[in-house]
């Protein structure tokens, strides 16, 4: 019997996304439409619930002074930002809304815990900051090849895994409840938001244990690794050479600075680029949202919203592991 050989297996083909485009607007037109339709669905959506839930937000909420534009300016620059960002890096609207599901945790924990406010309203606020966004930027964008089961990508069957979808899942609810947790009990927490915010109470603080806070931030978890981690898996090519072989001989000084500093693999270029969004947006997102807040400062609102940066960054770096097929360093 003749010995068997073996082949080097060609790169998988990658095409690009062939989804529908669901508007044939012209594209400056349908960014406009897309932040008109997004504030405007945001604002009939709390005018329908605020007659059943009450307004508890208001109740805790600065008083705006008629002189003072700083913090609906503020809002609406950060949900410009939103979708020019998402825009501009083609997010459909699973990304755009795992991304404003994760930037408004920590806002909707803090009402939740510290300010009393009752859980319908809580799910009400993030049910509309995502619905909101999602909805027109469905209506709007394409759909990504990441999240499209027809277009090949080389780690599809990752993508598809129920068991490791699962488990990255749980990984981050469980590196978020940790640290919120290690935070909580270390007395770092309550008596930082004791100095910078004007709490009402204390008590579900206390009364907070390991399962409580992974509960609540079960959403939050899963959509971390929806933005964190798919796309770092859809990144990988599985080049086995680097396309354009680095000669320090004749290589310009940018293209030294990016062979010493930036020289990962596409895939965790991704994840450390989408760590770096997510975690921009959780702090600009969480210090508007808390500089709302009665009592409320600019130092409690960054201090706070960087325990949650933390598990964003913990989570990326144990994922920095999870679907590394790649064999080598590609362009």
């Amino acid at each position: 019997m003749a010995p068997s050989t073996i082949t080097d297996r060609g790169v998988p083909a990658v095409v690009t996304n062939t989804a529908p485009v669901r508007s044939r607007l012209p594209r400056r037109l349908r960014i406009l439409i897309l932040l008109v339709l997004t504030q405007g669905l945001k604002t009939a959506l709390w005018s329908s619930v605020n007659p059943i839930l009450g307004n508890e937000l208001g109740a805790i909420s600065k008083i705006p002074e008629h002189d003072n534009m700083l913090h609906p300016l503020a809002h609406l620059a950060y949900n410009t930002a939103t979708i020019a960002l998402g825009w501009v890096l083609d997010y459909d609207y699973l990304d755009i809304g795992a991304l404003t599901l994760v930037a408004n945790a920590p806002y909707a924990y803090l009402l939740a815990t510290y300010y009393n406010i009752s859980l319908p309203t809580v799910a009400a606020f993030m049910n509309i900051e995502v619905i909101s966004i999602a909805l027109p930027t469905f209506l709007l964008r394409p759909q990504s090849k990441i999240h499209d089961p027809n277009a090949p990508l080389r780690n599809r069957y990752l993508i598809n895994s129920f068991q490791v979808q699962t488990a990255t899942s749980l990984l981050a609810v469980g590196v978020y409840a940790v640290v919120i947790w290690s935070a909580l009990k270390s007395d770092v927490l309550n008596p930082f938001i004791i100095t910078h915010f004007d709490i009402p109470t204390l008590e579900f603080a206390h009364a907070e244990t390991p399962i409580t806070i992974a509960w609540k931030v079960l959403t939050a978890g899963v959509a971390a690794k929806s933005f964190l981690l798919n796309p770092s898996i859809g990144a990988a090519t599985g080049a086995v050479t680097p396309v354009h072989p680095f000669d320090p001989a004749t290589a310009t000084l940018p293209e030294t600075v990016k062979q010493n500093v930036w020289f990962f693999t596409r895939r965790t270029r991704t994840l450390i680029r989408q760590t770096f969004i997510l975690s921009t947006f959780l702090l600009a997102n969480t210090v508007q949202r808390c500089l709302t807040l009665q009592g409320a400062d600019a130092i409690g609102a960054v201090g706070y919203s960087s325990v949650w940066i933390l598990a964003t960054v913990i989570c990326a770096g144990w994922w920095t592991w999870v679907g590394n097929t790649e064999t080598d360093i590609d362009s």
